[in-house]
């Protein structure tokens, strides 16, 4: 049914559901939106740093995880544990306060992606089974990260804020 064969009623209902549909996201972006996001920061961080941390106390091991394990490919074994423990330790923090936290959030979907297409598809990545269908999911929240405005629960957001007044 068209526009045009749609009675003054049917225009008007249609009318009075789109707004009270855009209401309704509003309201859940101004109150849950916050919520489900700190929500979505704190679980994707502490993937990463849980990870990262587990590095630090057994760094003895990394050298030979990086060589024998999940080797990046072009890199050393050394630098790659390096970057890769700096990078899970660091990056989380940041995405937990909301600082800079589209950067933190992309470049935790970079280390995902190289975990998932790269270094997964490595002989060694697949011998060890590296990859898992998880680490979409883990994209997927990254870039959902990355692409929302700064919420009111973000350093982000008050930094911004100031900068503006």
């Amino acid at each position: 049914m068209s526009a045009n064969t749609m009675t003054p009623d049917q225009v008007g209902l249609l009318g009075r559901l789109g707004r009270l549909y855009g209401r309704l996201g509003q309201t859940l972006d101004l109150f849950l939106g916050p919520v489900v996001e700190v929500a979505a920061r704190a679980y994707l961080g502490w993937i990463f740093f849980k990870s990262g941390y587990g590095r630090v106390t057994d760094w003895g091991s990394q050298e030979f995880l990086f060589e024998q394990i999940h080797p990046v490919p072009g890199l050393p074994p050394l630098l790659s544990a390096v970057v890769t423990t700096a990078g899970e330790l660091v990056l989380p923090i940041f995405l937990w306060l909301g600082l800079g936290q589209r950067l933190a959030a992309l470049g935790l979907f970079g280390m995902t992606a190289v975990i998932q297409f790269i270094v997964a598809q490595t002989p060694e990545g697949m011998e060890n089974k590296i990859g898992h269908a998880e680490h979409y999911a883990w994209m997927l929240g990254f870039l959902l990260l990355a692409v929302r405005r700064p919420s009111i629960l973000t350093a982000d957001y008050w930094l911004c804020r100031k900068a503006a007044s």
